[in-house]
């Protein structure tokens, strides 16, 4: 190369260096603008709190440690899963991410393996409200993992899983009182895992529906604060082999089957290995009715099945002769059914009580083939395996059939053949030859209907019926024209095992018999009659009259039947067709049977009065023998009988209805309608007093009146409240009652007063009155009742004491006596140098509340009307830079996190200083956060007391810069090198 070539090329660097220097000096010169523009704009962030659940914090102990959540670590993370920044936990739980991109994110939580979180994950969004709308972000953790398994029986080394388990099998968490907490199913293992557990005692508890599961060792389970495998407790000692044989499609019964293994060399067998055909058997099965065959408590592993089959005269062969088998953790069911491959059979005849029938003849196919014998047994000889139809036939017996009976090889004997129905029959015998009679069979068992049977000419009947109680009864078969024809015995009841064939009934007539008794002497006055209605609803009558020697009554010859026997005394009156006598009963129904009936009386109860009455009324009749009749008058007209002759007076019980005259008299031997009409009406009310807001009760008594009034205003009475000595409520109230008469349409006002006068505080009603209204022709309704109370105060204190506290009592809700309403100020006041404050009276209708306040002071309620007092304290904070600056330290923010939830997280000033005021006692953690910074201590514990004043000093460094993008430089370099033309010659 020359040397001009050379020296062109220098130039050109040079000139290229200064270009890049003054590059750089405007790349500095962006980032100073950039930095100033990114401190002046305002932090965004996601703060919250991650904290135990409430079922964690009740399970720990008074004397454990306070729970630090200094390890769990917060993340945020954008939508694709990629962690953008992340932070520790304070002590107390509480987090602050400072986000200084708008967008959508996720924050999740990160904490020991096996700890449950809810939620584990929250998607939030940044913008210009902040993060979720600056909402708290709160994770809560709510528990930890028990883990363990479920052991399966293993045989030998066969089994294609030895360290397994059974699946499906439920394992159970439950309370020390049993309750359910969890539950879970086994994996293919017989693994299980419990999940979100909290610490305290449990127990476990495994089954399966089909699987035996035995516990070994302890069932309780002790979860401390932490994750906890659970020892293997849980064990299924095998499992079961299923199958089934037959012949020629029908199950097999007493089919013996064995099993062997190469491996297993004994196994928990219930039967003994039997006589098998081959030695080491280790277990032995036989077939059931259905032909199936159970093996139970089978370990894991292989084994080899063998049938075995004898009968009475030769072995039969069995196929196939054998099977492999392979159990693994589960119940195994043998798909192939073993087939039994290439006989005199006996039966009997029997009936209900299993005794055995004789003569009865065996018809097999429809051919008669046998006779009984004397037992009732019976043979088959050289029959096959197929289906026979058996039927068995005697007089007065039914028997069930043996329908498409299949005879096997293995059947001892053919099922007995039981008799099912037996004749009942028997004879009727009537007085009459023109007349025939029904038998009824009832009270049989619940699947035998009554029946009835109409007897021949001859009077025989008879039912065909399966065992059982019964009863036979025999009535006329023309019950309507015929009703007198009852028979004897009524009924016959009979048990039934067997044919009965002598039942009988016959026919016969009664007498009735009878006395009057009178107050008197009876006489020919008095008659009795005896009615009853025909089948044509004509009337049969027939009567008889006392005399005046005898008393008694006949009337002879009745049919069976129901009749109605009726007394009356014919009146002296000749005008009157009516009986003034009452009786204790004048009509007597009596139903007829087959036997004579005495016995009947009847018997004068006393005379008539007739009483006519606007209303009903309690009253009482005091008779000649100073006696006395209760009775209940009723509206309108009605009889009342009294017992005694001669002159009687009717007096009225607390009536709340005034007649006039509160006595009226009558007598028996004139007996003239008593009329009874309303003239006036009773008000009645009651008054409850708390007994326990007065000791003085004849005080009280005494000073208690009710005003009436009426609409005009005017007093018409005023009734003294009169005091209930012996009321039920007596250990809760004073009770008084008051009473007015008034006339119908009175509007009246009634209002109770409190007489009393001087310094005792009075009692007020509630309500203050009652407005009544008299439109009820009869009994008034009872007055609405009015309780007296004393006034309410309120009184409370402020703990310490302090002067000058504002308390407010306001109204809960409205009241229905005064003018008060929700959130009205009822009393405003202040504490006095001892602390406390009264306030009052106040209606007791409604609820209050009180609230109480000072600047400077946090007071809480510890009761209705009491606070506690507690003075605030404050943290000052004030931030510096370790190196030198003119500028003054720009603004930081500074997370504050407390007890009970506190946090606060605010940015200071231009200038390094901030004032956290009003804060309550206790421990605060605080951290400052400012990109690009370090501060040294990173963050401060601060202990502060009621009203104390503490500093805290953070000495900041700084350990980055932010730098223009350099997308940006770069294009800004690349538009700068465009106006160089820069040409190299090699």
């Amino acid at each position: 190369m020359s040397s001009s070539k050379i020296r062109s090329i220098e130039t050109k660097m040079a000139s290229l260096s200064k270009l890049l220097l003054s590059l750089c000096l405007i790349i500095a010169a962006a980032a100073i603008s950039t930095s100033s523009l990114v401190s002046a704009d305002s932090i965004q962030g996601c703060g919250g709190f991650v904290e135990a659940s409430s079922s964690l914090i009740k399970s720990r102990k008074s004397s454990d440690a306070k729970l630090d959540y200094s390890h769990i670590t917060v993340e945020l993370r954008t939508v694709d899963g990629l962690v953008k920044d992340s932070t520790q936990c304070a002590p107390n739980g509480y987090y602050f991410i400072p986000v200084y991109d708008k967008g959508s994110f996720i924050i999740t939580i990160k904490g020991p393996e096996g700890w449950s979180w809810n939620p584990d994950k929250v998607p939030v969004v940044i913008n210009n409200n902040g993060c979720n709308a600056n909402a708290d972000i709160n994770f809560q953790f709510t528990g930890f993992t028990a883990s363990g398994r479920v052991v399966g029986a293993v045989g030998g080394e066969s089994c294609s899983s030895k360290d397994g388990g059974p699946s499906d099998v439920k394992v159970e968490l439950l309370s020390t009182t049993d309750d359910i907490i969890y539950s879970a199913l086994t994996a293919s293992l017989g693994t299980y895992v419990f999940t979100n557990i909290i610490p305290g005692k449990y127990k476990l508890r495994a089954s399966h529906m089909n699987l035996k599961v035995e516990s070994r060792g302890s069932l309780e389970v002790d979860v401390g604060f932490g994750n906890i495998i659970v020892d293997d407790i849980f064990f299924v000692p095998g499992y079961d082999i299923q199958g089934s044989v037959v012949a020629q499609g029908n199950p097999i019964l007493g089919v013996h089957l064995y099993l062997y293994s190469d491996d297993i060399t004994e196994m928990d067998c219930p039967q003994d290995s039997g006589n098998a055909p081959r030695p080491k058997a280790l277990c032995h099965a036989i077939s059931d009715a259905d032909g199936k065959f159970t093996f139970s408590n089978v370990p894991c592993g292989s084994y080899e099945l063998l049938p075995y089959y004898k009968g009475e005269n030769k072995i039969f062969d069995v196929s196939p002769p054998s099977m492999l088998v392979s159990v693994k953790h589960h119940h195994v069911i043998v798909p192939q059914t073993f087939q039994v491959t290439g006989f005199s059979v006996g039966g009997r005849v029997v009936d209900e009580r299993g005794v055995g029938v004789d003569g009865v003849k065996i018809i097999v196919d429809g051919h008669e083939r046998f006779i009984t014998d004397k037992q009732g047994y019976f043979k088959l000889d050289q029959v096959t395996s197929k289906r026979y139809t058996v039927v068995a036939e005697k007089d007065h017996y039914k028997f069930k059939s043996l329908e498409n009976f299949m005879v096997l090889p293995n059947m001892a004997a053919i099922p007995d053949v039981r008799a099912t129905y037996y004749d009942i029959c028997g004879l009727v015998r009537m007085i009459s030859g023109d007349s025939t009679a029904k038998v009824t069979l009832t009270h049989g068992p619940e699947n035998v209907k009554p029946q009835l049977k109409q007897t021949d000419e001859n009077g025989i009947f008879c039912f065909e019926v399966p065992p059982g109680e019964y009863r036979l009864s025999a009535f006329s078969s023309k019950q309507e024209s015929s009703p007198e024809l009852l028979f004897v015995p009524p009924y016959v009841d009979i048990m039934v095992n067997s044919p009965i064939l002598n039942v009988e009934f016959s026919q016969a007539e009664v007498n009735i018999y009878g006395t009057v008794l009178c107050k008197e002497k009876c006489g020919p006055a008095i008659s009795v009659s005896l009615m009853r209605s025909s089948s044509n609803n004509k009337e049969e009558r027939k009567t008889v009259g006392l005399t005046d020697e005898s008393s008694d009554f006949m009337f002879p010859k009745v049919f069976p039947g129901k009749y109605r026997l009726v007394v009356k005394r014919k009146s002296s009156l000749a005008s009157s067709n009516a009986d003034n006598w009452c009786w204790e009963r004048s009509s007597i129904d009596i139903d007829v049977g087959t036997e004579d009936m005495t016995g009947i009386v009847f018997v004068q109860k006393g005379y008539w009065i007739h009483i006519t009455s606007t209303h009903d009324a309690d009253a009482f009749i005091q008779q000649p023998d100073a006696s006395v009749l209760n009775l209940q008058i009723k509206k309108g007209s009605q009889r009342i009988c009294v017992e005694s002759p001669g002159a009687h007076e009717l007096h009225f019980i607390k009536s709340c209805i005034f007649f006039g005259s509160s006595i009226v008299k009558f007598n028996t031997t004139n007996p003239l309608p008593i009329h009874l009409k309303a003239d006036k009406y009773l008000l009645e009310g009651k008054i409850h007093v708390e007994a326990s807001l007065h000791a003085n009760v004849n005080e009280l008594s005494e000073s208690i009146i009710v005003d009436a009034i009426t609409s005009d205003g005017e007093v018409i009475d005023a009734s003294p409240a009169r005091l209930v000595p012996h009321a039920n409520d007596i250990t809760t109230s004073i009770v008084f009652n008051y009473s007015i008469w008034a006339n119908l349409g009175d509007e009246l006002t009634l209002v109770p007063r409190d007489l009393r006068n001087g310094e005792v505080k009075k009692f007020l009603f509630y309500p203050k009155a009652h407005h009544i209204s008299v439109i009820a022709d009869g009994c008034q309704s009872t007055i609405p009742l009015f309780s007296g109370r004393l006034g309410l105060y309120i009184e409370g204190s402020v703990s310490p004491p302090i002067s000058g506290v504002n308390v407010r009592i306001l109204a809960l809700g409205d009241s229905d006596t005064a003018p008060l309403q929700k959130g009205e100020v009822v009393v405003e006041t202040t504490t006095g140098p001892e602390g406390f404050f009264f306030g009052g009276p106040l209606y007791d209708d409604a609820n209050y509340t009180v609230e109480a306040s000072k600047p400077g002071y946090h007071l809480k309620p510890i009761g209705s009307t009491s606070f506690s007092c507690q003075k605030l304290s404050q943290i000052s904070v004030r931030l510096y830079s370790g190196e030198e600056s003119s500028e003054q330290f720009p603004s930081v923010l500074l997370s504050l996190s407390g007890e009970d939830g506190y946090r606060n997280n605010s940015v200071t000033a231009v200038g390094g200083f901030f004032l956290f005021h009003s804060l309550f006692p206790g421990t605060f953690y605080l951290r400052p956060l400012l990109k690009e910074y370090s501060f040294s201590p990173a963050a401060q514990a601060i202990e502060l007391g009621s009203g104390e004043y503490k500093e805290v000093v953070f000495q900041a460094t700084r350990v980055a810069y932010r730098y223009v993008s350099f997308s940006v430089l770069f294009m800004f370099a690349l538009n700068s090198l465009r106006s160089i033309k820069i040409f190299v010659v090699f």
